[in-house]
């Protein structure tokens, strides 16, 4: 299964990758009228109605103990950016808990972005 699904507003489509490989530098330069977001509970989100999109996996490294060196996967982000206000879904890959928050675009967090790509 894909991590998502796109529809362009043209009704095209375009299929993400999974968490190691998203394939979001790879989304087509198109406004986007919705995204099917896969979680790891088998359900799905659905975000429209934005001006942009975000998405990013966040990936630990330990540095001391048993698991020194191993990347491990623990979070995924989801943005929506509508006029100046981000809606984050921040899914925790290990717990699959969500947390959801309304933020200004001039969060700190938004801030530290790499604003190349929001979509």
């Amino acid at each position: 299964m894909n991590l998502y699904e796109i529809v362009f507003s043209d009704n095209s489509t375009f299929s993400g990758g999974d968490l190691i490989n998203t394939k979001w530098k790879e989304i087509p330069d198109k406004q986007i009228r919705s995204i099917f977001y896969a979680l790891s509970l088998g359900d799905a989100i659905v975000l429209s109605g934005y001006n942009k999109y975000y998405h990013m996996v966040e990936i630990v490294t330990d540095l001391s103990g048993d698991k020194k060196g191993i990347k491990q996967l623990e979070f995924t982000y989801l943005i929506g950016k509508k006029e100046n206000k981000c809606k984050i879904y921040k899914f925790n890959l290990r717990t699959g808990q969500i947390e959801i928050r309304i933020v200004d675009e001039k969060d700190k967090f938004i801030q530290s972005l790499n604003q190349k790509f929001w979509r």
